[in-house]
């Protein structure tokens, strides 16, 4: 309904009920009217029947008295009329003899008795009728005198009389005004219908008009303008107003425009709103400078990745995804961060540039695009999943693995990639900046001749890693390395053959160990093993494989042909000492023991090996 049907409709319902008001205060003051009148009569009655029987009484014809009586009872609107005397009076006069002078009812005889006199009024659809009965009491001031002729006292009831008359015609009478009155009334407010109708409908429409405008503004329509009215004061008003509006459509499209493509376009805009896009952009753009401003100051790449994973977990609410470091040179992968209870649907580690699609196309890879578009992908714990490939460099690369359990999920990763590469554009400069600091701190901690870790290395590693790792429950052995009489190397064919066979030392270690151990070297020829969580068995495994792999190689040089061993020591910490120092000193006894009782031997560390003094610090 329209603003002016409303309006129309409010006024003609005040009016309406305002006239309904009137016509009942009319009504009923008619009806009263109608018994005032009936009322008057009966009292004219009453006085005429008294002073009759008076004169009468006076005139000693009292036994002709219900002639009269019966000659007024024939008025016009008078149905019925009696007279009943007081106890009193037919003590004095005796009973009366006529049957019209006896009471017919207790009204007759409460008004006796109490001097008042009562009124009864009784309505249908057909009839109605007004009994009245009036009191006649004795007054000296009467004319002639009541209490010269009855023994009564002032005020005493003497009797009283009844009548009846019809008030149909009355009654007709008021229902013909009152239809009249409202007659009248209904055509005057049709004409008030009209008139307010009409006069109000150039305001009404011209709000109506302003008011659609306004709600298309408020679901998005910025293109809509408000039509232009009839009178001045709306000519103006629709002038301003589309102004505003397409002010607001140039800034907003401006906006749109130029801020989306900084935060890269989403696939849907599910508001379609220019005002809500321009404000999710601009919220975007301020989380991305907070989160930019916060990777700066990070001192490691370790960091960065936990502050997008927390992005990604809690601005970009993404529930199940994985982020894959991809080391281009190697060819590859290694896993980041993984969502707790889930499986990925990819599980490359090496051949990543060929095998993995995102990586090899560099453009996002979703499941729902084809059947089976990524051959290595193969998921069980989830319906679909999206790769958002990225490069930091020409070393490294990441890879966003996303898991989506329905389409709801998905459609709402659809809508987070722009998102997701505008974060990883901001990490990338920061991100290559760490590695390349990772680069040069790893150089500093890598032996340039064996691409091993150097003793710096170790104090690091022994300063920072190991207290933490000692706390999580690690166990280590520790195993020390020597070359066999390799100071004759040097000495009979040079330095660069001594170089030479610590390079093939040192790739046979590299092939031998796994993910649990490192290598240093720890000086000259001497090298250092770390291991991880080792058993007995996996450690003398190791030690004896190393051993035997390295024993088997043949060098030449100066055309001759040769082989070299190496001896091997290792102790277990915290098994044999709670110490790291202490148990790589234990090391190197095995490893004397070995050198000393013929070489090219495994020794692990015994308590009987130590001296005197050692075994009592033991």
């Amino acid at each position: 309904m329209n603003s002016n049907k409303k309006i129309t409709l409010i006024i003609f319902t005040m009016v309406s009920l305002l006239t309904v008001i009137i016509v009942a205060l009319v009504a009923l003051g008619s009806r009263q009217s109608g018994y005032d009148s009936a009322k008057k009569r009966a009292y004219l009655t009453a006085e005429i029947v008294k002073k009759s029987l008076t004169a009468h009484m006076v005139n000693g014809n009292m036994d002709q008295r219900d002639v009269f009586l019966n000659s007024i009872e024939q008025l016009q609107e008078l149905n019925d009329l009696w007279i009943v005397r007081s106890p009193s009076v037919s003590e004095q006069f005796g009973k009366a003899q006529l049957a019209n002078e006896m009471p017919r009812d207790d009204i007759d005889k409460r008004v006796l008795q109490s001097g008042k006199e009562e009124l009864e009024i009784k309505e249908s659809l057909k009839a109605a009728t007004l009994r009245i009965t009036i009191p006649y009491t004795a007054s000296a001031l009467d004319k002639p005198n009541c209490l010269t002729c009855h023994d009564a006292k002032e005020g005493e009831v003497l009797g009283a009389i009844s009548l009846k008359f019809d008030i149909q015609d009355d009654r007709i009478s008021s229902i013909a005004i009152l239809l009249n009155i409202i007659a009248i009334v209904v055509v005057f407010l049709i004409f008030i219908l009209i008139f307010i109708s009409r006069k109000i409908k150039p305001y009404t429409s011209s709000f109506d008009s302003i008011t659609e405008v306004l709600k298309q503004v408020h679901e998005g329509n910025y293109s809509i303008r408000a039509k232009e009215g009839t009178l001045k004061e709306d000519k103006e008003a629709s002038m301003w107003l589309n102004e505003i509006i397409e002010k607001l459509e140039t800034v907003l499209t401006g906006i749109e425009k130029n801020l989306t493509a900084f935060v890269h376009n989403r696939s849907t805009n599910v508001n379609n709103d220019k005002l809500l896009t321009a404000k999710e952009i601009i919220e975007d753009i301020s989380e991305i400078y907070n989160y930019k401003k916060t990777i700066e100051t990070d001192l490691s790449k370790e960091d960065i990745y936990y502050r997008l994973v927390q992005v990604f977990k809690d601005k970009l609410k993404v529930e199940q995804f994985y982020i894959f470091e991809n080391d281009l040179i190697k060819d590859e992968r290694t896993t980041i961060y993984s969502t707790k209870e889930s499986k990925a649907c990819c599980s490359l580690i090496k051949n990543v540039k060929e095998q993995c699609r995102a990586e090899r196309t560099d453009t996002v890879v979703s499941s729902e695009n084809f059947p089976e578009i990524c051959r290595a992908a193969s998921c069980e714990s989830c319906k679909d999943y999206v790769c958002i490939p990225f490069s930091i460099n020409e070393q490294k690369s990441i890879t966003v693995h996303i898991l989506c359990e329905n389409k709801e999920c998905l459609k709402h990763i659809r809508y987070q990639i722009g998102i997701i590469k505008k974060y990883l554009e901001e990490t990338k400069p920061i991100m290559e900046s760490r590695m390349l600091m990772d680069v040069l701190r790893e150089r500093n901690l890598v032996d340039g001749l064996t691409g091993l870790y150097n003793r710096k290395y170790l104090d690091d590693f022994i300063d920072k890693k190991m207290p933490l790792e000692l706390e999580q429950g690690t166990t280590y052995a520790v195993m020390f390395l020597d070359i066999d009489y390799f100071k004759m190397i040097n000495d009979t064919y040079g330095h660069d053959a001594g170089d030479a066979i610590l390079q093939k030392l040192s790739k046979t270690m590299k092939d031998a160990i796994g993910h649990d151990e490192f290598i240093i070297r720890f000086g000259g020829e001497e090298f250092l093993i770390i291991m991880k969580n080792p058993t007995e068995e996996s450690a003398l495994t190791l030690a004896t494989k190393i051993n035997h792999d390295f024993g088997k190689l043949v060098f030449t040089f100066n055309n001759e042909s040769f082989s070299k061993t190496v001896s091997i020591g290792y102790a277990f910490l915290p098994s044999d000492t709670d110490q790291i120092w202490k148990c790589i000193k234990f090391a190197d006894l095995c490893l004397y023991e070995a050198k000393a009782t013929g070489r090219n031997k495994v020794i692990r560390f015994r308590k009987d090996l130590l001296k005197n003094g050692d075994k009592a610090e033991y």
